[in-house]
């Protein structure tokens, strides 16, 4: 899919840009970890006569993999991001929020900016409830913690009693 915007024939004011993510985004910059993904993306453009700010808002769900139990689970994600884009000599990324792109240019290519933002609500740790993580390797994992606490070092014992605050 194309998440470009020609800005150079809009209008100076107000536009409106929808998008429909799915896996083929992930797939474009080479993420295996995204299963599938269906997010609607809402860009809502100001172009003014020496800058353009791009307010991003997306709702939806990614597919990944279960981080306990590797089954497939899909975390619902939303959130709002601002892009502010001013025009220089060359490329320039100024802050996060803040890019400076050439005169000439009269596309912009949304695609690395979705793509990052997404990525930005992603969980850190993504897993199911307990109840609903496959039985067999939640198993398989709790017996390999007992083993392991029968091979530790019995002198290493007594820091199991030490308490974080």
């Amino acid at each position: 899919m194309n998440y470009s915007i020609d800005f150079a024939s809009l209008v100076l004011g107000e536009h409106r840009f929808d998008f429909e993510i799915d896996k083929s985004l992930f797939e474009k910059f080479e993420n295996e970890d995204i299963l599938g993904a269906n997010i609607n993306v809402r860009v809502d453009l100001l172009k003014e006569e020496r800058m353009l700010t791009f307010n991003f808002t997306f709702k939806g769900t990614l597919n990944v993999l279960c981080d306990r139990c590797l089954d497939p689970l899909d975390v619902k994600i939303k959130g709002d991001n601002t892009l502010f884009v001013k025009f220089g000599d060359k490329y320039l990324e100024e802050k996060d929020d803040v890019i400076i792109i050439s005169n000439r240019e009269d596309v912009i290519d949304l695609s690395q900016h979705i793509y990052e933002y997404i990525l930005l609500t992603k969980p850190m740790k993504c897993v199911h409830e307990l109840s609903k993580c496959n039985s067999d390797i939640v198993e398989r994992i709790n017996k390999k913690e007992e083993n392991n606490d029968e091979s530790i070092d019995p002198r290493w014992n007594v820091l199991k009693n030490i308490k974080f605050e």
